[in-house]
């Protein structure tokens, strides 16, 4: 590669109100619905746990625990995440401790089961699964962040409703809500989740929103006939200061990592591209997507890595065949588990990227660098981006002007 290309860091700015007292946030919101009336001494309340990195959920869910348990009922985790974890209890329970949730950080027992009951059927004849340790419990407390979906768009997108149809649904519940693809998500999710809100014991659901910083900003307790309601106003605030990239169009785009951590797909096709049902969304036009490789906590699961163009070898090497194909499988979406072309070295990657933008001779190519679809507040661009955002209000340079970098190995030096 010809070392003419020039990287500058910049920075966004983003909404940065984050909830400062969370526990008693969780107090407060815990009395607002009537919780301490509804939960009785002795009563076995079940609380869930998903499959994705939230911010204080460790805070989160001990200070839920703690509320119920100054009622002297007894609390316990059950992990509510669809077929994530290999689609076994097990896997389940280890996607848990990556986020430090065990029952020594929690105080209580993890319960974790692949089995489900059938409450009901849809109109359309689909059964209604649910899991089975959830149901014969005496109360269930539905715990979830509300966020923009990586595959439609619509009223209520990803939140207490999807925790209740998919992630309590299991293997078998989520294969079900994804079997009728966009359709099965952006209606049947809510189709499901009314029927699990009449036939099995949900008491309550706290809702959690992030900022621009992926830190907790806003936390709200649902009762059962206000799920709907409580979804759908988080996700309007979600929608108003969801970070995004600065511009609609690039050439190349290079992500640092990918992974279950960071988004059910990998990356976050709102950031990226690639929702299925966009709406009146309008997603950035990219080129070609470079992913540079797959982080620890995602256990080796690389749904998502269809949506790139290229990744690296290292990338490729940490994909677990058989999570990611369960996974992938499940959701429906079977291209988001193809492998796109592979190179021994990022620096060949990126080379191999900008030779087959179609850009015409002379005209400078329009990169960006960012480490992953949540941290978006700190990038590189190269000067064909910089032009056009450098008198935006919310962004600004960090740093000076360098030149596109790699070690001995081929190893892309400019980060974030």
């Amino acid at each position: 590669m010809k070392n003419n290309i020039s990287l500058l860091k910049v920075k966004q700015k983003f909404n940065n109100q984050y909830l400062r007292d969370i526990p008693g946030e969780i107090e407060k919101e815990f009395h607002r619905i009537g919780l301490d009336e509804k939960i009785h001494p002795d009563m076995k309340i079940a609380i869930t746990a998903g499959s994705r990195g939230i911010d204080h959920i460790t805070e989160i869910l001990q200070s839920i625990i703690k509320e119920v348990k100054k009622i002297k009922a007894n609390p316990f985790i059950v992990t509510a995440m669809g077929s994530h974890g290999g689609a076994t209890a097990e896997g389940q329970r280890q996607v848990l401790s990556h986020y430090g949730i065990t029952e020594k950080s929690m105080g209580v027992p993890i319960k974790a089961t692949m089995d489900t009951v059938q409450l009901d059927y849809l109109e359309n004849g689909l059964p209604v699964h649910f899991d089975r340790i959830a149901y014969h419990a005496d109360g269930i407390i539905a715990v979830n962040r509300v966020k923009v979906h990586t595959a439609f768009k619509g009223k209520i997108e990803s939140g207490l409703h999807k925790i209740l149809a998919v992630g309590l649904g299991n293997h078998r519940g989520a294969r079900l809500v994804h079997s009728l693809g966009v359709k099965g998500l952006r209606d049947y999710i809510v189709e499901f989740a009314k029927i699990i809100l009449k036939k099995a014991p949900v008491i309550a659901g706290f809702g959690i929103l992030e900022n621009g910083y992926d830190q907790t900003f806003r936390i709200k307790a649902a009762k059962p006939d206000e799920f709907a309601k409580i979804d759908s106003e988080l996700l309007e605030e979600c929608k108003k200061i969801l970070p995004r990239l600065p511009v609609k169009n690039i050439d190349l785009l290079i992500v640092q990592e990918m992974g279950k951590n960071i988004s059910g797909t990998g990356m976050d096709t709102n950031i990226v591209s690639g929702i299925k049902d966009p709406g009146d969304f309008e997603q950035p036009e990219i080129k070609k997507l470079l992913v540079l490789d797959l982080t620890e906590e995602s256990q080796g699961n690389a749904v998502g890595i269809g949506i790139a163009d290229m990744i690296t070898e290292k990338l490729y090497k940490k994909i677990d065949s058989k999570s990611t194909n369960t996974n992938t499988i499940t959701s429906t979406f079977l291209d988001r588990a193809r492998i796109p072309i592979v190179f021994a070295t990022e620096q060949k990657a990126i080379e191999t990227g900008l030779k087959t933008i179609w850009n015409l001779p002379g005209i400078p190519p329009r990169i960006i660098i960012i480490k992953n679809t949540i941290k978006l507040d700190e990038m590189y661009v190269s000067k064909a981006i910089w032009e056009e955002i450098k008198d935006k209000e919310n962004v600004s340079a960090i740093g000076e002007w360098e030149s596109i970098k790699f070690d001995q190995s081929g190893q892309l030096l400019n980060t974030i």
